[in-house]
């Protein structure tokens, strides 16, 4: 079973507004795989790190340990 990780990405995104394919546009990353941190599927931390870039937070604000 894949692990949940909690996250802030949705809301981020939400706020600012951007919908999933404009996040991944901006974060070079396909949608599918913003679709995946935003239900908490474990995803690499390179793309982590390209996500809190886009939406211009540090990486402990959207992924919170």
């Amino acid at each position: 079973m894949e692990k949940i990780r909690k996250n802030r990405v949705k809301k981020f995104r939400e706020s600012i507004p951007l919908s999933i394919s404009e996040l991944a546009r901006k974060a070079e990353l396909t949608p599918q795989t913003i679709a995946k941190m935003e239900k908490g599927i474990a995803t690499r931390k390179n793309s982590e790190l390209k996500v809190a870039k886009a939406l211009q937070k540090k990486h402990e604000e959207v992924f919170p340990q």
